[in-house]
């Protein structure tokens, strides 16, 4: 409670940082034109004005949406966490509201390699009432990534096998089998990490994954001393992976060990 209300007060404070004289008038139109002529400032004095006095929480929620536009023009993460707080105590008794505060405020932490408090967000998000199965798939893709962060290896492969738990088709969830796969790869379990890598390769998956899985499987084998099996993997994904210089190189270094 305490860091509530200091957060609210610091909130206060910023909205009313600037009180410049503005023109009478719908306050929460002229930031909206403000902001489409990157008039960055006054669109920010206007929008704290009419949250100083505005009252309809729609009208509320759209200022508040409006304001970290603006804010985020300057690149002030911290700030921008502290608005977030603000809206969150504002709008908990709204669930589709605090869900979309909860995932800025995961994602904000993350950036700023927060890594205890993103969990703690992404926790709080997936305890919201009302997620949707692919909300909740985000939701632990997120909370696996922290806890990985955090060397908190059983928790993050734990949120990821309640990813796969998930009321979805398999090819919905096959991004949660790619991170555990790529965990477990990190980690040195090559066995499993080729095991769950092969699953996903072997389900003909469309766009980016086939190649990323792949890597996975690749990198896995060549570590288990398959290395003729690793470069077929390699060479498979060769014009599909992000990074195709990255494959290049452990295609020449695989196909050099061949030679002695």
């Amino acid at each position: 409670m305490r860091r509530v209300l200091g957060c609210l007060c610091c909130v206060a404070l910023l909205l009313g940082a600037c009180r410049a004289p503005l023109d009478d008038g719908d306050d929460l139109q002229a930031a909206r034109e403000a902001i489409a002529e990157r008039q960055w400032s006054r669109a920010e004095r206007l929008l704290g004005r009419y949250l100083r006095e505005a009252r309809e929480p729609e009208e509320r929620w759209q200022a508040w949406l409006a304001m970290l536009t603006v804010l985020n023009v300057g690149g002030d993460m911290r700030t921008n966490l502290d608005y977030l707080d603000a809206m969150l105590e504002e709008f908990a008794d709204d669930d589709a509201k605090s869900r979309e505060i909860l995932r800025r405020i995961g994602t904000l932490n993350e950036r700023l390699r927060r890594y205890d408090r993103a969990a703690d967000t992404w926790i709080a998000y997936l305890n919201v009432p009302g997620l949707t199965p692919d909300e909740s798939l985000f939701g632990y893709r997120r909370l696996g990534a922290v806890l990985f962060h955090l060397r908190r290896f059983e928790a993050a492969e734990e949120a990821l096998q309640q990813c796969l738990a998930l009321p979805l088709a398999d090819e919905a969830k096959s991004m949660c089998t790619y991170d555990l796969a790529d965990q477990y790869l990190a980690r040195g379990s090559w066995n499993e990490a080729a095991d769950l890598a092969r699953q996903i390769v072997d389900d003909e998956p469309q766009g980016e994954l086939r190649a990323l899985a792949g890597f996975v499987l690749a990198d896995a084998l060549e570590q288990l001393g398959r290395s003729g099996d690793a470069l077929a993997q390699f060479e498979a994904i060769r014009d599909s992976y992000p990074n195709p210089g990255v494959i290049d190189n452990r295609i020449a270094y695989l196909r050099k060990g061949e030679k002695k």
